[in-house]
């Protein structure tokens, strides 16, 4: 006898995909659909009624996946995930991948056997399909998990933008950007792209300093600008994560190199960490509050059954003025 996995792998679909349109709870695209229906058909699969008119109980828990809780970005996006799953009635389970693979598809793993009602994932180390598999209501933020995954993200071409023109105006002509793409399908890679191809526009040739995806706390940081001293001696315009940038204004100080008389500098996040220093960062800013919000919304109405979830959904950035570029 067919199973529903059977279905899915005949269809080229995961079986999140199959049970949302057995069960009528989620957006199906008109493709997947006629796939489903063809393997259903080849297969003469004849789903357990008995078990899909089981009412489900709720666990009232809704697992969350980051890559890392000691970036800044990240803690105020659980923090305030946390504070609106609450108003749900929901607890929060979060699950600190640490940008490891392996972690992510053990969390993963853990989360599809325990009693959660849904996952909101922000992580990057996996692979697409592994979410893809999973039969349980599913939300990402910043990885594109496919088109039945709703995806929720910054406008980070902008952002790249914003910050790219704030140096051009500032008379930059010698830029170091920090950071580099990442191994995943994500739009957050946008911000690179954009920031690069708006200074080639200008004529300004931009550098990457290129990071370990992984690896990306202020001591990392620290190893890497004193690596690469001459470049940063020679830059007079720096695109970086909030960590990188106020790591850089650090090490700039202890080089005797003036911020921003001599180097300008531009965060990217705009989490709190940027407002503590004096003078505070010039940076482009992440609505996370409302990044948040989307996630938990349409993580809530998915778990709810609802329709009309927009499966791409993107939050307007912002530039907060500083005195560091």
């Amino acid at each position: 006898m067919a199973t529903i996995k059977d279905v899915a792998q005949r269809a080229g679909v995961g079986i999140a995909t199959v049970s949302r349109l057995l069960n009528g709870t989620g957006y199906v695209s008109a493709d997947a659909r006629r796939r489903i229906e063809e393997a259903i058909e080849a297969l003469s699969y004849i789903p357990n009624e008995r078990a899909r008119n089981l009412p489900r109980k709720k666990a009232g828990i809704v697992g969350v996946i980051i890559p890392d809780l000691q970036m800044p970005f990240y803690a105020s996006f659980i923090r305030q995930v946390e504070i609106d799953l609450h108003e749900y009635g929901y607890k929060t389970m979060v699950c600190n991948t640490v940008e490891i693979s392996d972690r992510e598809k053990e969390y993963v793993d853990m989360l599809e056997r325990s009693v959660v009602d849904g996952i909101i994932t922000g992580a990057l180390s996996v692979d697409e399909t592994v979410y893809q598999q999973i039969d349980r209501p599913i939300v990402s933020m910043d990885h594109d998990l496919g088109p039945d995954i709703p995806l929720i993200h910054s406008d980070h071409g902008k952002g790249g933008r914003l910050a790219a023109e704030r140096l051009l105006r500032q008379g930059c002509k010698n830029v170091l950007q920090i950071g580099g793409l990442f191994p995943a399908n994500t739009p957050s890679n946008d911000r690179y792209l954009e920031f690069e191809r708006v200074m080639k526009e200008r004529g300004v040739q931009v550098r990457t300093l290129k990071l370990d995806w992984n690896c990306m706390d202020y001591s990392y940081y620290r190893e890497i600008f004193e690596r690469h001293k001459e470049e940063i001696a020679g830059a007079d315009g720096v695109f970086a994560s909030d960590m990188g940038a106020l790591a850089l204004c650090h090490f700039a100080s202890g080089q005797g190199i003036r911020v921003p008389e001599e180097l300008k500098i531009i965060a990217y996040d705009g989490t709190d960490m940027t407002r503590l220093p004096y003078p505070v960062l010039t940076a482009v800013c992440q609505d996370i509050p409302l990044l948040a919000r989307n996630c938990v919304d349409t993580i809530m109405r998915l778990i709810q059954g609802g329709d009309g979830i927009a499966y791409r959904q993107t939050a307007d950035v912002f530039l907060q003025e500083g005195g560091t570029g």
